[in-house]
């Protein structure tokens, strides 16, 4: 079924068990040729692991850790949203508390913030409002790669009553 294996190190005439660290030495890991969304995944977990441990050390949270601009050939950009923890846990948005107050003047609800819903085949995020831009004033982002897009409210309104999250 499953293996179960104990790894040993031997540094400088001492023996090091599985939760004990070698010391730092100045061997590098040689870079991989390309990223693979495998690998992209694995580095967002374990940085977000580590940010997060460093955060809980001072009493804070962290949030995000979404991958965007993903070029395989050299490398993504990574976010992460540190803060003091509200009563819920969670982290206060401003871009969601503005959301919430001026959804209803563009037709939508202050729950649809967040919201994804299809466009021609891509996932899209509901992820703010700007109301100095009338003709298109939600953000969204495509979910595959973070890309940010401007649209207008009707457009939004009638994909998410088509969709099915």
């Amino acid at each position: 079924m499953g293996q179960f294996s104990v790894t040993i190190l031997a540094v400088a005439g001492s023996v090091l068990s599985d939760n004990q660290q070698p010391a730092p030495s100045n061997t590098k890991v040689p870079p991989p040729r390309n990223l693979t969304p495998p690998l992209c995944e694995k580095l967002r977990r374990d940085m977000t692991q580590a940010c997060l441990k460093v955060a809980e050390t001072h009493g804070l949270t962290v949030e995000g850790g979404e991958l965007s601009d993903v070029d395989l050939s050299h490398g993504f950009d990574i976010s992460f949203r540190i803060g003091i923890p509200m009563e819920d846990g969670a982290i206060y948005l401003p871009d969601k508390a503005l959301f919430e107050v001026l959804a209803p003047h563009f037709g939508l609800e202050p729950s649809d913030y967040g919201r994804t819903f299809k466009l021609r085949g891509d996932l899209h995020r509901i992820v703010a409002i700007n109301p100095n831009r009338p003709k298109y004033p939600i953000s969204t982002e495509r979910v595959s790669d973070g890309r940010g897009y401007k649209m207008p409210a009707e457009t939004i309104i009638m994909y998410l009553r088509n969709s099915y999250d």
